[in-house]
């Protein structure tokens, strides 16, 4: 996730346990983080909280 309440996350597991190129990793992680909004989105009325913790994705 590129925030600690996003619902979407990226998958950066698969390239780098696959010897992808440091390219390609820093490619997915650079669309991962272009990707951030703006904010937490807390104060809107349709903010949904992640069901799964930072810690069960590896953060």
């Amino acid at each position: 996730r590129n925030c600690l309440f996003a619902t979407e996350e990226t998958d950066l597991r698969t390239a780098l346990r696959s010897d992808a190129p440091d390219e390609e990793i820093a490619r997915i992680w650079r669309l991962a983080m272009w990707g951030k909004k703006a904010g937490s989105g807390l104060d809107d009325p349709s903010f949904l909280q992640p069901t799964r913790p930072m810690s069960a994705i590896g953060g």
